[in-house]
């Protein structure tokens, strides 16, 4: 059955202008996930980025409260004394979480000063006593050593209690820089008292440096000095840091590190994940000096800090947050915010404490392309059962049609077959009421084709009722060792009428001592008549019919029976060979050859056979012929594929 060209075309229409909806589909889904990705990849650098800050001043945070014990005593009635420091710092230590993160406290009174000397606190008796510079505070020494000048104006360092009641420095004008010969403001707002400039802290030890102006003394500089335990920082202080900002360990996205870096080298002080950090060519996701003002480290550039104590600039296109020292807050009030504490940087190769952190696929950039991929392969794998979905309805659509088609062609060939007998019965019958025929002769010959017709239109739709049972597995079959050449010869006896009636020529290839097999005798019978049949009605003018069988090695190497039915007539055209099955199916080259059928002959064949355990194939060649064989297994029969309900007798 050929579809008008029309309805292909109208098909091809549809079929292009859904590609085409699918093609944008798919490119607005990429675009679309492509831009997802980019606004993911800048949310979650911007949460690291978050996350970083974070950890920083939580850092600042367990140090602010000592700073600000220690800043206390510088306010408190009186002068400020060793012993008041050492009030501070045990008010500190008996409220601290982490009391052994100091591991000493010392006070450097230049010389010239009162009590000029180096002094330890000493731990135990709370107590400052006499030391000598320790060996790992030797560069410290002499860096301060270079920066101290020789007496300080007090109206020139920016305590917080000299602004107005209530606001910080930062709520007004930076104060002058620190210079001995700046003069300042001319009348201060209040008289001079101990206070600081602020604190810094030496990375290498480290230690925390605190210059203290005491107005009323000559020098009226010195400096406290508080070193931090580094294996309590990295046993426990960064660890529950970085637990805090970014989960535990086996949850955690990031690795975390922080390191002690200059310009091509790189030490590590902490690191979440063995080995995290080591190499300073890989460059993290974010980092984040820990001590200064908070800019991003990657790409700065340092300079060496060569006056401590006046507000510096920051590295070029970033903005300063806060001026570099860090004011004091005004001791008794609330100040919500940590301190900020500078670092002491020995040149411009010195970059300090970072934080630097890298996402655990690689980077960010990574996590998230893998991400996208993975996404993008979920959406167009949507896509594409979308476009399969639409293409299985369009092919179930274009086959029910050609279906209900054959359904109609199939209606107007059984109802020429029926006609066909019917008339011949019917005009035999009127002829002999009518008294037309009187001789005993004729009466017989009459009577033979109202048989003969009867007997047609009987196999017809017996034939009809077989495949309707077939298709619904309602069918029995009843198996039993058969001989190959009684089938073929019954066959042959009932398809007799139909070759004499035709003049065809049967030419038998039967081989001889064939093991017996197992089927349903009258079934399989009607599976070779079916074969027959069409080798006589497609057998052309050549009029010859050959029936060949045979022992074989099948394909898997087994032995099996062949019965082959050929003819040498019309063929069938290769796009038609894989149709040939198909219930009411018809060539277009017989259709054009007016060979009348209904469509049913070969594909009950081909059911019947292989309820027998066996397969139906084909070879054809047009113009030359076709060949059909039933391949049936020798021995045991095997359980057929179409699950109908085949008991042995």
């Amino acid at each position: 059955m050929k579809v008008p060209w029309f309805e292909n075309a109208k098909w091809y229409a549809l079929a292009g202008g859904l590609a085409a909806v699918l093609a944008l589909l798919a490119a607005l889904q990429y675009e679309s996930s492509r831009q997802i990705s980019h606004a993911t990849t800048e949310q979650m650098l911007a949460n690291l980025e978050g996350a970083l800050m974070n950890l920083r001043r939580g850092l600042e945070s367990e140090l602010t409260p000592l700073c600000r014990d220690l800043q206390q005593s510088e306010t408190e009635p009186g002068d400020s004394s060793a012993p008041d420091y050492a009030r501070g710092f045990e008010r500190w230590r008996r409220a601290a979480a982490h009391p052994g993160l100091v591991s000493g406290v010392y006070i450097w009174q230049p010389t010239g000063s009162r009590s000029p000397g180096f002094f330890r606190l000493n731990l135990q008796t709370n107590e400052f006593e006499p030391a000598e510079w320790p060996s790992d505070l030797t560069r410290l020494h002499q860096r301060l050593q270079e920066l101290m000048p020789k007496e300080v104006d007090p109206r020139s360092y920016p305590p917080a209690h000299f602004a107005p009641h209530g606001k910080s420095v930062r709520d007004h004008e930076r104060p002058p820089e620190f210079d001995p010969s700046s003069p300042g403001d001319a009348s201060p707002p209040h008289p001079p008292e101990p206070a600081s400039l602020g604190w810094m802290i030496d990375e290498i030890v480290p230690v925390l440096v605190h210059p203290v102006v005491q107005p009323d003394r000559t020098p009226n500089f010195a400096w406290l000095l508080v070193t931090l335990d580094l294996d309590l920082l990295r046993s426990h202080l960064f660890p529950e840091l970085v637990q805090n900002y970014f989960g535990a360990q086996d949850r955690r996205t990031y690795d975390i590190a922080i390191v002690k870096a200059s310009a091509n080298t790189r030490s590590v002080i902490y690191s979440s994940s063995p080995g995290f950090g080591e190499n300073a060519g890989v460059g993290p996701d974010a980092a984040l000096n820990f001590f200064g003002p908070p800019i991003p480290i990657v790409g700065r550039e340092h300079t060496a800090n060569q006056n401590l104590f006046s507000y510096g600039s920051p590295p070029p296109g970033h903005e300063p947050a806060q001026a570099v020292v860090s004011s004091a807050p005004i001791p008794g009030q609330h100040d919500p915010e940590p301190f900020r504490i500078e670092p002491i940087l020995y040149g411009p190769d010195d970059q300090g404490w970072e934080i630097i952190a890298q996402n655990r696929e690689g980077s960010v950039e990574a996590a998230v392309s893998t991400l996208f991929h993975r996404n993008l392969a979920f959406n167009f794998a949507m896509l594409l059962l979308l476009a399969v979905t639409m293409g299985m309805i369009g092919l179930n659509s274009r086959r029910a049609r050609r279906l209900a088609q054959l359904q109609m062609d199939f209606v107007a060939s059984v109802s020429h077959e029926l006609r066909t007998p019917l008339t011949g019965i019917v005009s035999a019958a009127q002829n002999i009421s009518d008294g037309i025929v009187d001789d005993k002769s004729r009466v017989m010959r009459y009577g033979n084709v109202i048989l003969g017709q009867a007997q047609q239109l009987t196999e017809l739709i017996e034939q009809i009722l077989l495949f309707s049972a077939t298709e619904k597995d309602r069918h029995r079959y009843y198996l039993q060792p058969a001989c190959v050449a009684e089938l073929i010869e019954a066959s042959l006896s009932n398809t007799s009428a139909l070759i004499r009636s035709t003049g065809v020529t049967v030419e038998r290839q039967i081989q001889p001592n064939l093991p017996p097999v197992m089927v349903d005798f009258k079934a399989f019978s009607q599976c070779l008549q079916n074969l027959i049949a069409n080798a006589v009605k497609y057998g052309g003018e050549q009029h010859w019919l050959g029936i060949r069988a045979s022992m074989e090695e099948s394909r898997e190497h087994e032995k099996e029976i062949r019965i082959a039915v050929a003819d040498r007539g019309i063929g069938i055209e290769p796009d038609d060979l894989k149709h040939v099955f198909e219930p009411f199916f018809r060539s277009s080259a017989a259709t054009a050859a007016q060979i009348h059928g209904s469509g049913l002959g070969l594909p009950l064949a081909k059911t019947i056979a292989e309820a027998m355990g066996g397969r139906l194939t084909i070879e054809s060649v047009p113009q030359r012929g076709s060949t059909f064989t039933v391949h049936l297994p020798v021995g045991n029969h095997t359980e057929g594929t179409n699950g109908l309900d085949r008991p042995r007798v």
